[in-house]
């Protein structure tokens, strides 16, 4: 398709279902934008620059969500967005205008724009962009892998950032138990491939569920989610050796999450995000299936106590082991000394905050107990092969 037919054709989609459509060309400059605010352009150029490198890209804004869809034949971008996700108030409108540099005496018609935006579900907005894909590169992709893409930004809209694939709400809500066992088998092994794939093969059987508005079904949902994400967390994320702490606290920023969702389709999106988030965890820790309980015990008290100055005495204090003894069992069973153990756990840590937050360096640094700024920076770099700043670049969720 030549240029003139990707402008003619956007210029028609934007025209029937009413959504902002920009064109950029390979220089990163405009070349189209059709919307009925002007003003919004400087949005679209920078979320044009967070496009990511894949044909289709989902990127978090200020106001909402956007999508971005990149054209193989003529290199073009076409980015479309936003999908409102949150209440829209004039702390939205603020921090659009500041962040954005919008002109302040546009904010009424910023508001105005905003607000006669189509209201539709997720599902609706990502199938907007499978059509972008198909009609501009030919290509017909399963709605499971805008989701992969989707995961971070339901995480970067919960308090502190903690959370793939597509099930219809009757299979969790009526789920035979030998699904729910192998649903959870997955999560305790922190087995994301295998998970997928079962997902993958469940979605392939079903129609995609468009989730009602009916204030009686959304009610429903959120009570079956409440009950999915406690069995998740306690059944196969503490099985799978997750921190029972950190297991009940995710547990309760999912919840509130789920209560702040408006519709069902966002509560089975948050539901199906939470189980690979879950899982990823699990996966991460990199742990044998079992360990001893006195072992278990001393890598939950660790585990538990990242943020305080902890040393081996109060972790042999805490299962009440000698040293001689427990230092060479700890060892056998994880394969570090309880000194590294506890520095890497702390490290890991330490990921989350550079993701997920703005703390400079110096405090990350103090609030692990480190001795100085100078030394987590080496012990970051020993550990993951690049700096802190080096990592808050590369995965820091504005």
């Amino acid at each position: 398709m030549n240029e003139h037919a990707v402008f003619k054709t956007c210029e028609l989609l934007h025209a029937t279902h009413a959504r902002p459509i920009a064109i950029f060309g390979e220089d990163g400059e405009p070349q189209r934008i059709f919307s009925s605010f002007p003003g919004f352009a400087p949005v679209f150029e920078a979320i044009s620059r967070r496009a990511g490198e894949e044909n289709v890209s989902l990127i978090s804004g200020v106001a909402g969500l956007y999508g971005a869809v990149r054209l193989r034949e003529n290199k073009l971008l076409v980015v479309t967005g936003p999908f409102v996700n949150k209440p829209l108030d004039d702390a939205v409108f603020d921090a659009l205008i500041h962040d954005y540099g919008l002109a302040w005496e546009g904010k009424d018609a910023l508001k105005q724009f905003l607000l006669s935006l189509p209201r539709r579900s997720l599902n609706v907005f990502l199938n907007f962009l499978a059509l972008l894909d198909f009609l501009f590169n030919g290509e017909e992709i399963s709605i499971l892998r805008y989701f992969e893409n989707f995961a971070p930004a339901i995480r970067q809209e919960m308090g502190e950032k903690h959370t793939d694939a597509i099930l219809r709400e009757e299979e969790f809500t009526h789920g035979t138990y030998a699904i729910e066992q192998q649903l959870l088998s997955y999560v305790s092994a922190g087995d994301e491939t295998g998970l997928k794939a079962f997902l993958q093969e469940i979605a392939g059987k079903q129609v995609l569920f468009e989730g009602k508005l009916a204030d009686d079904t959304l009610r429903q949902s959120k009570n079956i989610f409440n009950g999915w994400i406690s069995m998740v967390g306690k059944v196969g994320a503490i099985r799978g050796n997750l921190d029972i702490e950190q297991t009940y606290r995710l547990i309760d920023l999912y919840t509130q999450e789920c209560e702040r969702c408006t519709t069902v389709s966002e509560v089975n999106n948050l539901r199906y995000s939470s189980l690979m988030d879950f899982t990823r965890r699990v996966a991460e820790l990199k742990h044998p299936a079992a360990y001893s309980e006195d072992v278990y015990r001393a890598l939950q008290f660790i585990k538990t106590h990242t943020n305080q100055p902890i040393g081996v005495p109060d972790v042999l204090e805490a299962v009440g082991k000698s040293r001689s003894y427990f230092m060479e069992q700890f060892k056998k069973e994880t394969g570090e000394t309880i000194g590294k153990y506890i520095v890497k756990a702390k490290l890991q840590e330490a990921k989350q905050l550079l993701a997920y937050s703005d703390r400079p360096l110096s405090e990350i640094s103090n609030f692990f107990f480190f001795s100085s700024q100078s030394y987590f920076q080496n012990l970051f770099k020993k550990e993951f092969g690049v700096t802190p700043l080096e990592y808050r670049r590369k995965h820091h969720k504005e």
